[in-house]
């Protein structure tokens, strides 16, 4: 069944603007590298169309990027609000909020939209990604389920539905039911690389490659995707880490890793895996160099946690006092005035006070297992790894390693 949400807050009703919108938004909810490229010829074309140009803020957005928020800004005041409706008026709120990096209230905005539109793709989309960054927890899934709940399988992109509710499951540990729900999703359609990623969650705790001898798998063409395909590489690496093949896994790490393009994902994979082989022994140096450029870009923006604590372990293993030295102070000017100053206070600041003063970590920060620092939690095994590796307190490396193999069972391979 077609789902024509979009037809109830875009401000057009002439069918090629229409048609045209859709190839940009089904760029966007496929994760194809041609979507801003997509969503600015149109704008070109129709600079009256205002629609794409929210589509345009949205994927400016999306790179958390603190240099791209200017052109945000400019994009949106061009757009006319004359001959927008209530429900067009709605997303604009949800950019004005994202532009603020409030995404608190942007995630209450985006419930409320999904709450009167259960099947406005576009809105959930913006909810699951933007989530991830808040925290993933119990009630990530259970809204999931909720809207989950009102959709039917003949529904267009239920199958997208079904991987964000997939990986919704695996992140709060729920590990047979996120497994059904991407296989049902890849067997309807083997077109959303985001299925591919829940089920890549999936068997990071099975510490299972079977993905390698997958047929729809490998006949992807990774060509017409952005960056997402390299996060997808990199749970491959993964699982190749976690079974001790470090030098196959770097072998796809040097295939997959570009540093022609600053985009903070790729920064904080390449990061992240690098660290773990350096914990176990292997001489990661020259590639750790190459990512110097990434880290003192985004060094002092302080965006998101999730970024800022991938800084802290990358400077950490340089010893660099001076980063440290002023961390405190930078992050403080922008989380103490945002969404995140909770996240930061509870989790952000005690791990930058450990490893600045060897600070005993508070159990229960521990027993959080930092999800509201933002990422999944094979994103945020990095903070164990690290904390593992330095703290200088026994009772905090019992009770990380407790915590962890209580969640990963894998984790014993190579804890």
């Amino acid at each position: 069944m077609q789902n024509n949400y979009f037809y109830k807050w875009i401000d057009s009703n002439k069918d090629d603007e229409i048609n045209s919108f859709k190839e940009c938004i089904d760029s966007y909810i496929y994760f194809k590298k041609d979507a801003f490229y997509k969503t600015n010829k149109l704008i070109k074309k129709k600079p009256e169309f205002n629609a794409p140009k929210l589509l345009k803020i949205v994927l400016l957005l999306f790179s958390r990027d603190v240099q791209k928020i200017s052109l945000a800004r400019e994009t949106l005041k061009s757009i006319s609000t004359d001959e927008v409706n209530d429900y067009f008026y709605q997303y604009l709120e949800i950019v004005n909020l994202w532009i603020k990096n409030d995404l608190k209230n942007l995630l209450i905005k985006l419930e409320l939209i999904i709450k009167d539109n259960p099947k406005d793709i576009f809105a959930i989309r913006l909810f699951h990604f933007n989530n991830i960054f808040v925290g993933i927890d119990s009630k990530f899934l259970n809204k999931h389920e909720e809207i989950l709940s009102k959709w039917s399988e003949n529904d267009q992109h239920y199958n997208l539905l079904l991987g964000m509710t997939s990986y919704a499951f695996e992140e709060n540990n729920i590990i047979d039911k996120a497994k059904l729900l991407a296989l049902n999703s890849l067997k309807q359609s083997s077109n959303d690389l985001w299925s591919w990623h829940a089920l890549l969650h999936v068997h990071d705790n099975e510490n299972n490659d079977s993905i390698n001898n997958n047929h729809n798998f490998n006949k992807i063409n990774w060509s017409i995707y952005g960056p997402i395909k390299r996060h997808i590489w990199w749970h491959q690496s993964l699982i190749l880490f976690y079974n001790q093949k470090y030098e196959k896994s770097l072998k796809l790490f040097d295939n997959y890793f570009s540093s022609s393009e600053i985009f903070y994902l790729d920064f904080c994979n390449a990061c992240s895996f690098l660290l773990r082989l350096h914990y176990k022994g292997v001489d990661v140096k020259e590639r750790m160099d190459k990512l110097k450029d990434f880290a003192e870009y985004f060094k002092n923006q302080h965006i998101l946690p999730f970024i800022d604590y991938h800084l802290i372990f990358y400077y950490l293993y340089y010893n660099d006092q001076d980063y440290f030295q002023q961390l405190e102070e930078r992050m403080e000017e922008n989380y103490l005035e945002n969404t995140f100053k909770e996240n930061y206070i509870n989790y952000l600041k005690p791990i930058i006070h450990s490893m600045k003063t060897n600070e005993l970590l508070n159990e229960n920060i521990i027993k959080s297992q930092f999800k509201y620092l933002g990422g999944s939690f094979a994103q945020r095994e990095l903070i164990f790894l690290s904390l593992i590796q330095n703290t200088k307190y026994e009772k905090n490396k019992s009770d990380l390693i407790s915590e962890y193999n209580d969640y990963k069972s894998v984790s014993k391979l190579y804890v």
